[in-house]
């Protein structure tokens, strides 16, 4: 979908109607009525719960399914749940039955059924396996890991994966007794990975059989994991401590039962880290995962004055902080700006990091008449590994003429041509310029003018001549300064989570162009190297600091601090490096 949006929106409200324009998901109040259970397989003479949930209606009459083969030990238990969410209602209704059996095998249970509106609606089926197990061991809490009663799993959703990609890793806790409480004394350094748990995630308890013994099973940590480089890596087993019920009364007016600690460790895991591949489309900025795009534009006809706004939207599950405004391939009709990022956001979907962006492109048409133009978005699915590209909709303007600015394309000079003589005319010396004080001046002047287009061709054709490296590092500090001018106009708006980003950012570029590197394939080795050989390696750990301050920032927000002098020292920095190449330079 495509909106024309007046400029004068603010970005806030931009923000709000792209995300309801392009990420809607459909319309609430839809009524559904679905059963579902927190039990797949369950051991003889063991117990799970069966639920059957209408949403969005009311239901006039309630019909359970016959079940079969298994034995009511409660129920029904009725719930209602409503909220309101800007401004729309949605509600709940529940019917819960605790059912049981000794009968080994695998049963179907049969739809349930309401009426609503005088209209009925069934539920879907629900299978359950029954197992035969062996007693769960009855022993004391103290011995309960030794005896298997409780586990600690780490559980990762795949053993392979690519750079950016996003990995889920969940701490899955089963046990057969009461536990209280659990907290986790040690977790793996996840070197090579930046890990961000989600604090956000509400599992949901299931029953679950494994070797013949019924747990309970929960999920108590969910972490995700974003590779940061190519791989083989293992990861160390987690520790906790948990807080077992003894079954035993307590003095304590707030705890009635007492707890007994028990230490568990989790089972490790490994993970193998690829590249992605080559052939990445021109659109491709860095997304890795599953992503949309939606874009609007605030003008449907411009003059060759003006100036017309891009905004493109861009949301999924990956890597998003890392994720730069895509090159748009339009640029032969239009000159297009550095992109602005105009906001980024995050949220927790499930159990993953949904990110947000959305950038600003500010575009000046360099031809006349209707332009047509189509924005475009790349990313890497990694589970197709394949690169998809998105195209949003195709956008015309009417680009008229107006009154300041003259496109290169089209400036047309009407001249007038003089007309042919058919005839000799001729003048003496003395009533002609060709020879007079004004006309000898007039060509010294001219001569200059020659001499000097002469010399600038000739001082374009040496540069053209010279290696683009070099001429890449001549620009490089003008280039620090102005990503490092970015950073402060972030701390002057009193952003300092974007500041460090920008700041990190500048001074990545710069001396990435310093070693002749990608800004992401700069490495702590070859910024040391470069320190090292121009005896520069004490400014080595401010630059380490600064580096690192920008990569917490991407990742959560920064308290205020010493940004001012933070920026100066960087500033410091750069020319004092630039000082020291410029010397050795020019005594090699």
């Amino acid at each position: 979908m495509t909106a024309i949006l007046d400029p004068k929106i603010s970005e806030l409200r931009l923000f709000a109607i792209l995300s309801l324009l392009f990420f809607s998901k459909g319309l609430s109040g839809q009524v559904k009525f679905y059963a579902s259970t927190d039990a797949k397989q369950i051991v003889a003479g063991n117990y799970f719960e069966i639920s059957f949930t209408l949403e969005n209606a009311r239901s006039q009459q309630f019909k359970a399914p016959s079940f079969v083969n298994f034995k009511i030990v409660g129920g029904p238990n009725t719930s209602t749940q409503m909220s309101i969410v800007n401004g729309r209602r949605s509600q709940k209704m529940t019917y819960t039955y605790t059912l049981t059996t000794d009968k080994l095998g695998k049963y179907s249970i049969g739809p349930a059924e309401v009426t609503v509106n005088g209209k009925p609606l069934k539920s879907n089926p629900i299978t359950i396996e029954v197992l035969k197990g062996k007693p769960a061991n009855s022993n004391a809490a103290g011995t309960a890991g030794e005896a298997g009663d409780i586990i600690l799993e780490a559980h990762i959703e795949q053993k392979t994966g690519y750079v950016g990609q996003q990995i889920t890793l969940k701490y899955d806790l089963y046990t057969t007794l009461d536990v209280r409480s659990y907290n986790f004394s040690k977790l793996p350094a996840f070197d090579g990975f930046f890990a961000q748990e989600l604090q956000g995630y509400n599992g949901q308890p299931e029953r679950i059989v494994k070797d013949g013994v019924q747990y309970a099973k929960r999920t108590i940590k969910v972490i995700a994991l974003f590779p940061q480089q190519k791989g083989s890596f293992s990861f160390d087993p987690a520790r906790a401590v948990l807080g077992i019920s003894t079954g035993k009364s307590s003095n304590n007016f707030f705890f009635s039962r007492r707890l007994k600690q028990l230490n568990i460790a989790s089972s490790g895991f490994k993970l193998n880290i690829k590249d992605l591949p080559e052939g990445a489309p021109e659109s491709f900025s860095g997304a890795v995962g599953d992503f949309q795009m939606g874009t609007a534009v605030d003008k449907k006809s411009i003059t060759t004055d003006d100036a017309i706004t891009l905004t493109l939207q861009v949301r999924g599950v990956g890597d998003g902080k890392f994720i730069e405004a895509p090159t748009q391939p339009f640029s032969n009709e239009w000159d297009i700006y550095e992109p602005n990022l105009l906001n980024e956001d995050q949220k927790v979907v499930g159990d993953r990091i949904q990110y947000t962006k959305t950038f600003e492109y500010l575009m000046i048409p360099k031809k006349l008449g209707r332009l047509q133009f189509r924005p475009e978005f790349t990313y890497f699915d990694a589970d197709s590994s394949m690169y998809f590209r998105i195209q949003g909709d195709r956008y015309n303007v009417n680009v008229i003429k107006g009154t300041g600015r003259e496109l290169a394309d089209i400036q047309t000079e009407e001249i007038p041509l003089t007309p042919i003589y058919t005839e000799t005319r001729l003048k003496s010396i003395g009533d002609t310029f060709a020879f007079s004080w004004g006309h000898g001046i007039g060509n010294m002047f001219l001569g200059l003018g020659v001499l000097g287009l002469l010399l600038a061709k000739r001082k374009e054709i040496e540069r053209n001549n010279i290696d683009p490296a070099l001429l890449r590092n001549e620009r490089a500090q003008k280039l620090a300064i102005a990503k490092l001018s970015e950073a402060k106009n972030e701390l002057d708006k009193g952003d300092v989570t974007q500041f460090y980003i920008q700041l990190r950012k500048g001074l990545t570029s710069y001396l990435a162009d310093k070693t002749n590197r990608d800004s992401d394939q700069l490495s702590k080795k070859d910024i040391s190297n470069l320190l090292l050989q121009h005896n520069l390696s004490n400014h080595k750990d401010e630059i380490f600091r600064i580096m690192q301050k920008g990569e917490q920032a991407i990742y959560a927000a920064i308290r205020p601090g010493d940004e001012e002098a933070t920026y100066q020292r960087t500033i410091e920095i750069v020319k004092e490096i630039e000082v020291s190449l410029v010397a050795n330079t020019s005594t090699s």
